[in-house]
Parts: C-alpha cells; structure tokens; sequence
C-alpha cells in the first residue's frame, strides 16, 4: 500500500508546472497518500502553495560553489531522510535529480529511460519513453509502476485574504486600479534563443493601446527590468510595469486576474494556461508538441515560422539569425488578437 511518494523535480518553473499533473493524479488515486517534493530554494513557495503537496524540500541548487552550500545540503540531505518514502519519482532526469532521488534511500526510484547525463544509473525502475511526447505526459509515464492512471485536474493554490490583499496593493503601485482589467505581456525567457524580438514586443503594445481598452502590463523577473524598460520607451506608452515586483508564488493569482497573457516559452507562460486565462505564445528553437501549453488550443495559440531548421532544440542556447522569431511579425500577433476577441 503507498503511503508516501516523493517527486523530485527541481527547476524549471514550466517544468514544475508540467509535473503538477503527478501530484493530482495520485490524490484522485487515493487522497491519503503524502506527496512531498524536492525543489530548487528558488521555487519553494511556488510548489508549496500546491494545496496537494504536503512538504516541500529545498535544494540549495543556488548556492553551489558558495561558502555554506555543504552545510545547506547536509542539512537538506537531513531532512529528505526523516521519511521513508515507498517511491520516488525523479521528473527531471538528469545525474543531479538522480542523486537526489537515491539519496532518499527509498528501496523504488524511479525514472525515465532517456535521462541524461546517467541519471538513469540511480535508478531501480526505467521507463521507456515514446516520441514525440508532451512533457506533462511523460511525466505521467512515471505512475505506471505504481498501477496508478492518469486524471487531469487542476492544481488548486492556497491564499489567504492578506495574500489578495498583498498582489492589489502590488498592481496598485504599479497603476492599476483594483479591478480592473489588464492584458499581461511577458517579453523576458530563461535564453535568449526563446525571446521575441524585444522592438517587436514595442510595436505589439503600441497597437495594443489603440486596439484594446484594457491596460496593457509589462511583466518580467528582476533582471528583466531594463528590457522592460526599453520596451515600454520605444512604444511611448507609460504602461504599469512590474519587474520582479510580484513573487513566483503569487503568479497563479496574478494570471487569474489577466484577461489575456502574451510571452514567450517560459515558466509565467505555462501558469498562465494553469491558471485557464487566454495565451498567445511564441516558439522557435522550442518544439511546442513537446513543451507548449497544455490547454485547449483554441485558448492558447502558438505562433511560429515554419522555417526549416525550427524547432531545432530545447536546449539550444545561441542562434545567429532567429528566423523562426522575426518571422512572427507584430502585424501577424495583432491580426491574431482581432480575431479572437
């Protein structure tokens, strides 16, 4: 009888997203079993505000290489063996995922075939993987050694009235007014192999001024603040801009409030169509069959060029023309959005 699992799926925040499904299908299966998952420090609060999720366990994956990792991992490591897990599913497949997925001492670690990096050497199950296969259901794969099946629901987050509270004051300073309605455009991706051309994302917010009534809000980690910046002056707009001011936790609160998110490949993207709020999305390098948005396809469009070398890799970190992006014009992206509203 399973009485607790533990997922191992550190980074990425899509990647999270995607492997969300594992943890809803194994409550419908039986809602008694504990769920605990191993993360990157980063997006602990992010998982944690997973309803299902009973534990979260913090990797100090950013601050390898800095004093006081190994007394962080110690006690990581501590703490990942207070629970006997009856299995463990490591999501990510690489050799750091498998490692930490052995580490556990659980006696059924269990894995992808196609792990890289030997990840799959940690393991005592493999599962073959089919291709081409989206990453939420090869994720799943992962359950059918534990005779469990799949059951798509929604992932269910916990707020408090002073969370609520916290995001309207947040949009408030950024000049939004509680209520009212916004488009969100996401411009920023992990590489910039995956990113619009930012002078397009300029001309795209310049027509969306003038085509819609609602304000248009530029989103974007810390680091994306200058690229936000430059955005916002090249389309003369005084759009509300919000770089890095709202937490990874507070994402899925935030989407539900958009009436429609536009962005590139990248962690808000996938919580956006969580969150069931309308998306335009850009994929070049990316294989969307593999890693768009899982929703319905008439709520969440993908834009492409069908150029011959696209897509040409999830991992591709530098191209020299990007022809799969420029091709997407903001003319296209705008004729798009009147169609579809």
């Amino acid at each position: 009888m399973l009485k607790r699992i533990l997922i191992v799926k550190p980074s990425s925040l899509g990647d999270i997203v995607h492997a969300f499904p594992l943890v809803s299908s194994i409550k419908s299966f039986d809602s008694s079993i504990q769920v605990d998952w191993v993360v990157n420090s980063e997006f602990r609060d992010f998982v944690g505000r997973n309803e299902s999720v009973e534990r979260v366990l913090s990797f100090p994956r950013s601050s390898w290489g800095k004093e006081g990792f190994w007394t962080r991992f110690l006690s990581f490591a501590n703490d990942l063996r207070k629970t006997r897990y009856d299995a463990v599913l490591d999501a990510q497949g690489l050799f750091r995922s498998g490692f930490l997925s052995r580490l556990s001492h659980s006696s059924r670690v269990i894995g992808f075939e196609d792990a890289r990096e030997g990840g799959k050497y940690f393991y005592t199950e493999k599962i073959p993987v089919p291709a081409p296969l989206h990453a939420v259901k090869k994720n799943l794969l992962l359950l059918k050694p534990l005779g469990i099946r799949e059951k798509f629901t929604e992932a269910t987050f916990q707020y408090t009235p002073a969370d609520h509270a916290r995001l309207d004051e947040i949009l408030r300073q950024s000049g939004l007014d509680p209520g009212e309605p916004f488009i969100l455009v996401h411009p920023g991706a992990k590489r910039a192999i995956k990113m619009w051309p930012s002078l397009y994302f300029s001309e795209l917010v310049r027509g969306l001024e003038n085509l819609r009534k609602e304000k248009v809000v530029l989103l974007g980690g810390e680091r994306d603040a200058p690229l936000l910046d430059e955005i916002r002056t090249r389309a003369g707009t005084e759009n509300p801009v919000l770089p890095g001011t709202v937490p990874i936790d507070f994402l899925p609160l935030l989407m539900k409030k958009a009436v429609l998110y536009i962005g590139n490949d990248s962690g808000p993207l996938h919580i956006a169509v969580m969150s069931k709020t309308p998306t335009i999305s850009f994929y070049g390098s990316s294989d969307p069959s593999r890693t768009g948005p899982f929703g319905p396809s008439e709520a969440n469009l993908v834009l492409s060029d069908p150029v011959e070398c696209s897509p040409c890799g999830d991992f591709k970190k530098f191209c020299s023309h990007q022809s799969c992006m420029v091709g997407v014009t903001p003319g296209r992206v705008m004729e798009t959005i009147r169609k579809i509203t």
